[in-house]
């Protein structure tokens, strides 16, 4: 074989994995987006998250990997939305900005 044959071996199994690797993390976020809204007990709109940031991120070890963040609707009412937000390193959870459990009504009668 020669070098350009395995230049473009070698690119097309880059972007595979990428490609696979991005899948990946799009299923952990929308698995962390279905559980927190439950948990929350708001509604999930739309069913999907979607991916609006990558980049390169230094993990706790020093090493370079993907940071993907992806974004999600959800409302308390059905007739509202709001907007939450997942971080991922790699498929693991830096942080989750989104549905909260309102706090309970209380009763105040005279």
């Amino acid at each position: 074989m020669d070098a350009l044959t395995l230049l473009g071996l070698g690119a097309a199994a880059a972007f595979a994995w990428n490609w696979w690797a991005d899948r990946q993390a799009a299923d952990q976020a929308t698995r962390l987006a279905r559980q927190a809204c439950e948990q929350a007990g708001v509604i999930w709109l739309d069913q999907n998250v979607q991916r609006v940031r990558k980049r390169l991120q230094r993990g706790e070890d020093g090493r370079l990997g993907w940071r993907r963040d992806f974004d999600f609707e959800f409302s308390h009412s059905g007739e509202e939305r709001q907007l939450g937000r997942i971080s991922l390193f790699g498929r693991r959870l830096l942080s989750l900005v989104g549905p909260e459990r309102p706090p309970p009504l209380v009763y105040v009668g005279r």
